[in-house]
């Protein structure tokens, strides 16, 4: 978290000098129509609206935090309810940090590029490669400096892959090799879990090559959800049933 921070951290003052300070980054947005927030439009071909973000966020979220595997692991592994409410806490006001300043880095970027687009001018071949290239521009008589930026970014993707990871290793064990072997000894229970962790952690790395696509984070993150979601959406049913089987709906 503090890697990832600092790394936005000096992107954000770096550009903000190059940019003519926070007055004229501002001003720049505003200007090209990039602070309209409140868009009550009801299109739902739209992509970002106030009802897109709060209906498609609330599944989103709700998914994530409510009955994903990996999130759930690290809930369980508190010591009591009133702290797994409390890790919940500290990651939400983290989210809302790097959200911040994810949203700061895009206005910085805009007023950097408003008048040549490195996309549309062919210098990137797609927008995911505008932050690098935003980094390796503004840091170009810095060197080692983006090694800074790379630091940050590896910092939150492994983190995530590796609770990804460590979640379908045990949905597979418990699910899979438990049932098959239910006398399995606690020392072969974890040489096994290692495997799987291995075992998949590799699939996740060849798993993108033969599309020939990048190794993205939401790549591979949707390479774990394919396995686990499909539970996560039967987890959200059966409790909807069970509320309305116990306030007699049915």
């Amino acid at each position: 978290m503090i890697v990832m921070v600092v790394g936005f951290a000096t992107v954000l003052i770096r550009g903000t000098i190059l940019n003519g300070g926070p007055t004229n980054i501002w001003q720049c947005a505003s200007e090209g129509s990039r602070l309209h927030i409140f868009d009550f439009d009801v299109d739902p071909l739209r992509r970002h609206t106030f009802w897109t973000i709060v209906v498609g966020g609330a599944f989103t979220w709700l998914g994530l935090y409510g009955v994903n595997q990996s999130t759930i692991q690290r809930c369980i592994s508190c010591k009591s309810e009133k702290h797994a409410k409390l890790a919940l806490y500290l990651n939400l006001l983290g989210l809302w940090i790097v959200l911040v300043c994810a949203v700061f880095s895009g206005l910085v970027m805009y007023s950097h590029y408003k008048d040549c687009d490195p996309w549309t001018a062919d210098f990137i071949s797609a927008p995911d490669q505008l932050m690098p290239y935003f980094v390796m521009d503004i840091f170009s008589s810095m060197p080692g400096v983006p090694g800074l930026f790379v630091a940050c970014a590896f910092s939150g993707t492994l983190s995530t892959v590796a609770a990804s990871i460590n979640a379908l290793a045990t949905v597979t064990f418990e699910d899979l090799v438990k049932k098959f072997f239910p006398d399995i000894s606690e020392k072969r229970s974890t040489w096994v879990s290692k495997s799987l962790c291995r075992y998949l952690g590799s699939c996740t790395k060849l798993a993108p090559l033969p599309a020939g696509l990048p190794h993205h984070p939401r790549h591979v993150r949707g390479a774990h959800a394919g396995a686990l979601h499909p539970g996560n959406h039967l987890s959200l049913l059966v409790l909807f049933l069970r509320f309305r089987l116990q306030a007699g709906f049915f």
